[in-house]
């Protein structure tokens, strides 16, 4: 059984408060130095002592793997806000203990508006790891682990080998996670899924003093992994799961670092990157018609696109999406890139009810769904006054 430990790092570009008076002010739409002390937070917490650890666990066991994605606007960020945290990352490369996947730049919604935003996106964010980190990524994560058979033939069409997935009952029909599949659309497209009951004890459960599993120990989890069947495990998750959403005093760190240790004392398990995993023969086709994803309970794309107002906006940042790009004004579409974050549609949840309800709210720091939509909708607003504007159309007032 091979252990593939696959972590995806994250920050958007959230939005000033962005009033209805605010229209053709001027205003930028993005608070940045509020994102960048929330980076700085988050990279004293987590970043630094979590890829501190990595680095070491590379040093000392020759067999251990970690995969990473770094999404465009996470990179801008540490640029910004805490530079040697691309240099712990640079140095995790160098290893050779380490894969980078692609994805879209912006962790946007690409995939869902007229092409070629997709492939754009995709291409910037290739170039990104080339130039960053020398990476060129052979396996495509699109956002939030959302997967499909149109997204399988586009990664195909993008001479990627692979693609991640969540391990979810709906579309496995009674088969297991633990193998490696392949796209029924795109046979050389490798599919590796998410084993979410054990990525989420992690994931969730970690800190929980409620769970009847608490604490959990990295020998008790090494021996959960060897008794799964199967020869992968996919162990998906938010970097931000070693620190952030479990501080360090739930010994979360210390779980990471003493884990390889633990794995290593099972003859059977072994490590393994997603490049790895993906040269593993498929043990059959799978066929997913409609997108899934890693998202809240029903695994689909209910958590931007699940009610009226996430569903208004998405369709308003279409519209002004063919805008910007006639106005060929990098400024206008580099802005209107940054509202298609899917964190922005995140924010406006408002059709769950318990874990659902709770996981989005942590995220977000509007005091409503409500407000969030508000907020929003005036940038975008904005932001087509100024691509009428460019394009030298006359505004109704």
């Amino acid at each position: 059984m091979k252990v593939v430990f696959y972590l995806h790092l994250h920050q958007p570009w959230r939005l000033a408060r962005f009033r209805y008076l605010d229209l053709g002010s001027g205003r930028s739409y993005f608070d940045v130095d509020r994102n960048l002390a929330i980076f700085r937070g988050i990279a004293d917490r987590c970043y630094r002592p979590a890829l501190d650890r990595l680095i070491r666990l590379t040093e000392t066991h020759s067999e251990f793997r970690v995969s990473l994605s770094v999404t465009g606007t996470f990179v801008e960020q540490a640029r910004l806000a805490a530079p040697d945290v691309l240099d712990r990352l640079r140095a995790l490369r160098r290893s050779g203990h380490v894969a980078f996947l692609a994805e879209t730049y912006y962790h946007s919604l690409a995939f869902l508006v007229p092409p070629p935003e997709l492939s754009e996106e995709v291409a910037m964010h290739r170039e990104l790891l080339e130039s960053e980190f020398g990476a060129s990524p052979k396996i495509l994560r699109m956002t939030e682990l959302a997967y499909s058979d149109d997204l399988a033939r586009f990664a195909e069409s993008e001479r990627f080998r692979g693609m991640l997935g969540e391990g979810w009952e709906g579309v496995l029909r009674g088969e297991p996670a633990t193998y490696p599949y392949c796209a029924a659309v795109a046979p050389t497209v490798a599919l590796l899924l998410r084993h979410y009951p054990l990525s989420d004890d992690v994931g969730f459960r970690f800190s929980s003093t409620s769970w009847n599993e608490y604490p959990l120990t990295a020998d008790k989890y090494a021996r959960w992994l060897a008794a799964t069947p199967g020869e992968i495990v996919g162990l998906f998750m938010d970097f931000e799961t070693f620190g952030e959403h479990h501080p360090a005093r739930s010994g979360i760190l210390e779980f990471l670092s003493a884990l390889p240790g633990e794995v290593a004392r099972h003859p059977g398990l072994g490590w393994a990157s997603v490049e790895e995993a993906a040269e593993i023969p498929p043990r059959a086709p799978l066929s997913v018609p409609y997108t899934m994803s890693w998202a809240d309970q029903n695994r689909d794309l209910g958590a931007w696109l699940g009610n009226d107002l996430q569903r208004s906006a998405f369709e308003a940042a279409k519209k002004v999406g063919l805008v910007a790009r006639q106005t060929g004004d990098a400024a206008i579409l580099g802005d209107w890139r940054k509202l298609l974050t899917s964190d922005h549609f995140y924010y406006m949840y408002v059709s769950g009810h318990g874990a659902d309800q709770g996981v989005h709210q942590y995220f977000s720091s509007y005091e409503s769904p409500y407000d969030a939509y508000a907020n929003y909708m005036n940038a975008l607003t904005d932001l087509r006054r100024r691509a009428l504007e460019r394009l030298g159309v006359p505004i109704l007032k």
